[in-house]
């Protein structure tokens, strides 16, 4: 996934790459990692930032066949939010062991991507604990359909469309009759905007549709409990990382 060189966000300056990620570290900041165009995402946390081998170590994921898949890939992206700016890179995983625990290695990148925007940040919702998405529009059927939300941030979120109902929804489509069901919140009545959909291929073989949606005219008192809602995610997940449950 190269970046184009004319990016105002690229950083390609060792030092300052090396900075961020020793701030990633330090800050025990949560990063995703994921396989563009897979279905496969974890949440992990920078263990190690070796400077010597340029080398940064990442705790791998629970489920050895996720592990599995993020070493098989060519290229891992992470993402993680540093000090309110989207830090993003990536490169290949290669199986590592850190305080005599398995773990994920990755070569430091010569280039990252750093934007201004905390709302690019997601987080993916445990299978354990899902949150919902109604849908209400004439195009679905009987007029209104229940999606599973696979991430979110503070801008929006990434419905799984297993059924492939809104694979007409064109770029641009605005739903404006969408209530948010978030574990451990009150419903949310608010709009989304489709910014795209792709197609990924699940283990089984049967395709299955991602449609990334922007928050369309969203309130703030709804912003906030939505905000909220992405604070308990991460703190739940930061918890059981570092032992503290």
């Amino acid at each position: 996934m190269p970046f184009q060189e004319d990016d105002p966000c690229l950083v390609s300056q060792s030092l300052e790459i090396s900075s961020i990620l020793q701030g990633l570290l330090t800050q025990r900041v949560l990063v995703r990692l994921d396989i563009p165009g897979k279905a496969v995402s974890i949440i992990s946390t920078a263990l190690e930032v070796d400077p010597k081998t340029g080398t940064l170590l990442l705790d791998n994921a629970s489920e050895e066949q996720t592990n599995s898949q993020l070493l098989r890939a060519t290229a891992v992206r992470l993402q993680g939010t540093l000090d309110r700016v989207m830090i993003e890179f990536s490169g290949p995983l290669s199986p590592a062991m850190h305080g005599g625990k398995p773990a994920l290695a990755m070569v430091w990148p010569t280039q990252l991507r750093r934007v201004q925007r905390r709302e690019f940040f997601r987080v993916d919702i445990p299978a354990s604990n899902p949150a919902h998405c109604l849908i209400e529009h004439a195009s679905l059927p009987a007029g209104r359909a229940r999606f599973r939300i696979a991430d979110i941030s503070a801008g929006g979120l990434q419905l799984v469309d297993r059924d492939l109902l809104l694979t007409d929804a064109a770029v641009g489509t605005v739903f404006e009759e969408c209530t948010l069901e978030l574990p451990g919140a009150p419903e949310l009545d608010l709009g989304l905007r489709v910014l795209r959909s792709t197609q990924l291929a699940q283990d089984n073989g049967k395709p299955q549709q991602q449609i990334a949606c922007r928050f369309v005219n969203l309130p703030d008192n709804r912003q906030i409990a939505i905000q909220q809602y992405i604070g308990g995610i991460e703190r739940a997940v930061l918890s059981r990382r570092w032992g503290m449950d």
